[in-house]
């Protein structure tokens, strides 16, 4: 884990952040649609999955964003040089689903097919690296479209790992919509964050059907 101590008292959050410290739950949750028709037909073109081509979007995205590279570690806030993806992956013979973390890196492609061919072979309930806690939490509901989806296990005030959620996408007035949900710690993120990297995130998904901008 490569990270650095962060200076707090020079940061210009300092007040919001300790403001928030004093909350017992200081979680949220934003929900917003992104059109993913561009990575729907990227992904058919290449023929990669869907979700390990989000996935990889969206820990590109969050790493462009300073704010989500900060942690707290042994009670110390901390800036780690980079955010690794975990995220749950269910087979189509299975009932039961198992967790999996990659390193970020090498290109979209590169990451979708090593994770993939990696996942074919993990027998555990963890498997790949073990990053925490420089980890952004995925997992996804493709069952069925969703507005929204809460998350397990957020009692610790000092968790500071983003989780991002999304369901099933859906064709709305030709183009598809996916629904995808934030929950951050408030102590490191507020709403102007989480709007930077919708539109991070956007702004990859929509260069995927210009090939001059991949």
């Amino acid at each position: 884990m490569e990270y650095e101590q962060f200076d707090i008292s020079q940061w210009e959050r300092r007040e919001l952040y300790e403001h928030f410290s004093r909350l017992r739950n200081p979680f949220y949750a934003v929900a917003a649609n992104v059109d993913v028709s561009n990575l729907i037909e990227y992904k058919r073109r290449e023929g990669l999955s869907f979700y390990l081509s989000l996935i990889y979007l969206a820990t590109e995205a969050i790493n462009a964003i300073d704010n989500f590279h900060l942690r707290i570690v042994d009670g110390h806030v901390v800036r780690f040089s980079t955010i690794h993806p975990n995220f749950t992956h269910k087979r189509a013979n299975e009932a039961v689903f198992r967790f999996f973390t990659s390193r970020m890196e090498g290109t979209l492609s590169e990451f979708a097919r090593r994770c993939e061919a990696a996942m074919k072979d993990q027998t555990t309930l963890f498997g790949g690296h073990d990053h925490s806690p420089n980890l952004i939490y995925f997992s996804s509901f493709p069952w069925a479209e969703t507005t929204a989806i809460t998350n397990p296990g957020m009692e610790d005030a000092d968790d500071g790992i983003l989780r991002i959620n999304w369901g099933r996408y859906g064709l709305h007035d030709g183009r598809y919509l996916l629904n995808i949900t934030v929950t951050a710690n408030h102590r490191f993120i507020d709403g102007w964050h989480i709007g930077l990297f919708f539109r991070q995130l956007q702004e990859r998904i929509d260069r995927l059907g210009d090939p001059e901008k991949q």
